[in-house]
C-alpha cells in the first residue's frame, strides 16, 4: 500500500517497485491524500488500485489502503521510497516461519538521493524498542495484527505514527522479527516529513511515555515535574479532539 503526497515525481518508482516484486501475488494500492501535483496521472498508468481522499494525513491514507487491500499481510511504502524486488518474498517467509505472537518482518534500509549508506537495524528486542526506533514503517505486517490493534492513530499528525504503533503493538503482546538484509530504498531528500525539530521530537517523546505508561514507567518517575507538565498538555490535547 502506497501513500502519497505531493510525491508525484518519485511516485512512479515507488509504484513500479512494488509491481516488480518477485512474490507472485501482491496487490498494488496507492492512497493519494489529496495531492495537488501531477500524481493521480502518474498513478493512472499503472495497474493499481487507485484511492483518493481530501488531506487527512499519512496515517488515515494508510488505514484506507488497508481497509480496501485483500491480502493478509500488508505493506506501507512512502511513495517517495523504493522496495527491493525479493522484499515481500524475503519478509513473508521469515514471517511464516515465526510464532503467531511476532506480528511484523522488519529490514535493513539503504539510504539513496541526497545520502548514501546502509542502515542495519538491530535483532528485534522488546526492551530496547520502548527507547530506540529501529523499525522501519515498510515492515511487512499480518493483517489480524495490525486490525486488532486499530491501525495507525490518525491523531498523530505530526511524525512517528509507525513508531506509535509498534509500540501499541508491543502493549498488545505482538513483536517482531528482523530480516537482516537492506531491503528497503529510502530516499533522503530536503523535502521529506521526517526532518523534525528537537522540540517536535520531545513532544513526541513524551507523548508516547504518557500514552504507554506501562512501558515508560521508570523514565516517568525519573522526572515527575516534567511527567506532570507533559501530562497537562496531553489531557488538554485530548480533550480538544
Amino acid at each position: 500500500m502506497i501513500a502519497n503526497y505531493n510525491y508525484g515525481v518519485y511516485l512512479a518508482e515507488s509504484i513500479e517497485s512494488a509491481l516488480s516484486q518477485s512474490h507472485p501475488r501482491v496487490e498494488v494500492v496507492v492512497v493519494d491524500d489529496g495531492s495537488k501535483d501531477n500524481s493521480l496521472e502518474v498513478a493512472a498508468r499503472y495497474p493499481v488500485l487507485l484511492l483518493g481522499q481530501e488531506n487527512h494525513g499519512v496515517s488515515a491514507a494508510r488505514n484506507l489502503g488497508a481497509r480496501r487491500a485483500k491480502g493478509e499481510y500488508l505493506v506501507f511504502l512512502d511513495a517517495d521510497d523504493v522496495l527491493d524486488r525479493d522484499y515481500v518474498s524475503k519478509c513473508l517467509a521469515t514471517l511464516l516461519q515465526a510464532t503467531p505472537s511476532v506480528a511484523y518482518a522488519y529490514t535493513g534500509m539503504r539510504c539513496f538521493g541526497e545520502e548514501n549508506r546502509l542502515i542495519m537495524p538491530r535483532t528485534f528486542d522488546p526492551k530496547a524498542l520502548v527507547h530506540e526506533s529501529f523499525v522501519n514503517a515498510s515492515a511487512l505486517v499480518r493483517r489480524t495484527a495490525f486490525d486488532s490493534v486499530g491501525g495507525f492513530d490518525i491523531t498523530w499528525v505530526l511524525g512517528h505514527e509507525d513508531r506509535e504503533l509498534w509500540i501499541r503493538m508491543l502493549s498488545k503482546g505482538f513483536h517482531g522479527v528482523l530480516v537482516p538484509e537492506p531491503l528497503l530504498g529510502y530516499r533522503r531528500h530536503q523535502a521529506s516529513r521526517n526532518d523534525l525539530s528537537r522540540r517536535e521530537l520531545r513532544h513526541l517523546r513524551w507523548r508516547l511515555r504518557l500514552s504507554y505508561p506501562s512501558l515508560y514507567w521508570t523514565k516517568l518517575l525519573k522526572d515527575p515535574l516534567r511527567t506532570l507538565i507533559y501530562w497537562v498538555k496531553f489531557r488538554r490535547f485530548l480533550l480538544r479532539r
